[in-house]
């Protein structure tokens, strides 16, 4: 015959049930409350960026100030609170980068990584502000974590082009790199952004730039990028295309074409492109 519970034990455990569940309700209710309040901080951020976007005169320089020091100061707010919400820090840290706290920004990050350092983008954000102070070993080595994590995301395989190419002296100095292995590993970095987001030209730009910051630059290879580039773009955006034939006429210049270069340049008519134009038209001459 199974043993009777004693009455009160039996209370006990009716109330430490019921206030057991009762911390649970609350502490569910606080957290959907926080949720929402983080999203207002954010959605209110996100509404700044968009109208400017619309209208880059939309804000006074003191209204723009003054909203932002708001979003700071809520942001502040929230993590005086919720110290260990991730997704607020990391937006927290967006923000500062944003406005140039770039100081405050890398403490933010730097306590998202300890909390949970399998976050991709922290691992980019420190990694950016390590090459931005010049420790080019550590921003390496938190940029090859980021990749590690999310390989498919494109700016990381750039970022990862622009520290090496940035540090390379020092990484061969320091035999981080054979010259060879660097010029590899940076060219294979934007190739991949590039084939990743075939669409960013930003990314198409530096991949055909990084032909000619090889140690022996490989000029028959930008030629065939730039053409790709250049059949690629639309025909309705013609400084784009005038850009990237500036870009073919110094490579058939450094090919020895000279004639085609000569020829090409002068098809080359927007104002904006002209002190770059005179400037390949002497490297011509030199040639």
């Amino acid at each position: 015959m199974p043993a009777r519970l004693h009455p009160f034990r039996t209370v006990l455990a009716l109330v430490s049930a019921l206030a057991l569940s009762s911390a649970l309700a609350a502490q569910t209710k606080q957290s959907n409350l926080d949720t929402e309040r983080l999203l207002d901080i954010s959605q209110r951020e996100q509404k700044i960026y968009q109208q400017l976007a619309a209208d880059p005169e939309y804000y006074s320089g003191d209204d723009l100030e003054r909203h932002l020091n708001e979003l700071i100061f809520s942001y502040r707010t929230y993590l005086a609170e919720n110290p260990d919400d991730l997704s607020a820090l990391i937006l927290y840290g967006k923000l500062l980068r944003r406005i140039g706290k770039n100081d405050e920004a890398f403490k933010a990050f730097l306590r998202a990584d300890e909390l949970d350092p399998q976050i991709a983008v922290v691992k980019q954000q420190i990694g950016n502000h390590l090459a931005e102070t010049g420790k080019g070993k550590a921003a390496l080595t938190f940029t090859l974590n980021a990749i590690t994590l999310e390989p498919e995301v494109p700016a990381y395989h750039y970022a990862l082009g622009e520290i090496l190419y940035t540090f390379r002296e020092p990484f061969i100095e320091q035999a981080v790199f054979s010259r060879d292995a660097l010029d590899r590993e940076m060219l294979k970095a934007f190739q991949t952004a590039v084939r990743l987001e075939p669409d960013n030209f930003n990314a198409q730009m530096r991949l055909g730039e990084a032909y000619y910051d090889l140690a022996s630059p490989d000029w028959k290879a930008a030629l065939l990028h730039w053409n790709k580039v250049r059949k690629d773009s639309p025909n309705d955006d013609l400084l784009r295309r005038q850009i990237l034939d500036l870009h073919k006429v110094r490579v058939l210049c450094k090919l020895g074409r000279s004639e085609e270069a000569t020829a090409l340049a002068a098809t080359i008519v927007q104002p904006s492109l002209q002190q770059s134009k005179q400037q390949v038209l002497d490297e011509i001459r030199v040639y």
